[in-house]
């Protein structure tokens, strides 16, 4: 059978054609290890209905396919793929705003209890609760999601760094067009007590507004003025690689701390062999 193949990891017998686009658990899943009625099993596979349609759809997999004639099942397919495309969109677009406005008034995404009985589940899933309580489509989406509800803490955290390297696209185009930048920086240390370097843009945007950005976190071994100061380098390399980049910086402040603002040692100083 040109469909048999097999895994050496699990020692059995699979379905190609199956695994690629789902069908029997005993083919696609366990596999197959009883080779006493291997041939029965391989018979009345392959006679099943998702087995045919999984070889026809490999058979046409990068070819001119056939469902391009727009029958009335692929129509239909067509539509409710779409259908489930905007659903899934409109939950995401949701769980994003949550995010959001946890940010904008600095509030705790999690919440120390977050069971089903708990008084005080945390902001998020709190808002959760509220909108899926007036929205029939989250309601339906938490009663009947069985791979991805959004609520867990590892979502939010791949959520949050999406949204941050977003933001840092639209800060580095806008430092990239813009004529002058200052930068300000500070080391600081994490509830780990790591030390870490913040770097803070100042710049005119698009709309002639002067803002402030916050750009990033870099961990530093130690809090030195090379380490500090080759930190805040790197990064800067990285956002304005060319040598006119870097001459559009007119400005850098720091803390009081001696290490930053020193006259001949300091991260200010250094900074400036480089970027006068």
């Amino acid at each position: 059978m040109e469909w048999l193949t097999a895994s050496s990891s699990k020692n059995a017998l699979f379905c190609f054609p199956c695994l690629l686009f789902g069908g029997e658990v005993s083919w696609t899943r366990t596999g197959v290890t009883d080779l006493k009625h291997l041939a029965e099993k391989i018979k009345r596979h392959d006679s099943t209905e998702s087995h045919l349609t999984n070889v026809l759809k490999l058979s046409l997999f990068g070819k001119s396919n056939i469902a391009l004639q727009l029958n009335e099942a692929y129509r239909k397919g067509v539509i409710k793929h779409n259908e489930e495309v905007d659903k899934n969109r409109y939950i995401l677009s949701k769980l994003i705003d949550w995010v959001k406005f946890c940010g904008a008034f600095e509030l705790a995404l999690r919440g120390h209890d977050e069971t089903e009985e708990s008084l005080n589940p945390g902001v998020f899933r709190g808002l959760v609760d509220f909108v899926s309580s007036i929205d029939s489509a989250m309601k339906a989406h938490l009663k009947s999601a069985t791979v991805f509800k959004g609520t867990s803490k590892t979502i939010q955290n791949e959520l949050l760094d999406c949204m941050l390297e977003v933001t840092k696209e639209t800060i580095v185009q806008q430092l990239r067009s813009t004529d002058y930048v200052a930068i300000q920086a500070d080391d600081t240390t994490d509830v780990s007590t790591k030390t870490q370097s913040v770097l803070v843009f100042r710049y005119i945007d698009g709309n002639s507004k002067v803002v402030e950005r916050f750009y990033c976190f870099s961990y530093l071994k130690d809090s030195s003025a090379d380490t500090i100061s080759a930190a805040i380098l790197n990064e800067l390399n990285l956002i304005l690689p060319e040598q006119s980049g870097k001459e559009k910086l007119i400005a850098q402040s720091y803390d009081g701390a001696s290490v930053m603002r020193g006259a001949s040692g300091g991260v200010k100083k250094k900074n400036q062999r480089y970027i006068p």
